[in-house]
């Protein structure tokens, strides 16, 4: 008890250290945003439905016909948009399951990589489509709402740096323009 005593204040710094790092630990832990993903269950598509009217209604000010038309062309539109995204996915794994084999063709990835390039540019243009009917289905003065909407949607949404939310490179990392007939430098 004499080896207590005399390092007390000892003890009770090691003591407070280890509640502290197992507090850290716990809040790590429990605060980590892959454990809360994990947890979440997936939306079901009924209450998705009715988030999505009540979103509508509450931005846009849709009328009942304009909700049920809009919630028939999103259907539409993700049947479609899974079938390509598992088109996509096929092609993908045709083209690396060709790079596990001996020897390789190059023109038979190329000619996957091109039908994938090409499932993916239809992706695009449903979803480009699928605007302009949502688009179709407003009024005037909800085309304005739409657009504002849409906008916060892609700032929101934008890859970092788009929005000129990140700082510009310090002057040393770009190269200097170059002048006369020279080319430019290659890009990275």
């Amino acid at each position: 008890m004499d080896i207590f005593k005399q390092n007390r204040y000892l003890w009770i710094t090691i003591i407070v250290l280890l509640i502290m790092n197992f507090t850290a630990l716990a809040l790590l832990w429990l605060g980590r945003p892959e454990a809360r993903k994990i947890q979440e269950r997936p939306p079901d598509p009924m209450e998705e439905q009715i988030r999505i009217q009540q979103l509508l209604k509450k931005e846009l000010n849709f009328d009942e016909t304009q909700s049920e038309q809009y919630l028939k062309l999103r259907r539409q539109h993700r049947n479609q948009v899974q079938q390509l995204q598992m088109d996509i996915s096929h092609i993908k794994k045709q083209m690396f399951n060709k790079v596990l084999q001996d020897n390789p063709r190059q023109e038979l990835s190329d000619s996957l990589l091109a039908l994938a390039q090409e499932k993916q540019a239809q992706l695009e243009k449903i979803t480009f489509q699928h605007f302009l009917d949502l688009k179709k289905l407003c009024k005037p003065e909800q085309q304005d709402k739409l657009k504002i909407l849409l906008n916060e949607f892609f700032r929101k949404n934008a890859p970092t740096g788009i929005n000129n939310d990140m700082p510009h490179p310090p002057a040393g990392a770009r190269p200097a323009p170059q002048r006369g007939n020279e080319s430019p430098p290659p890009l990275p």
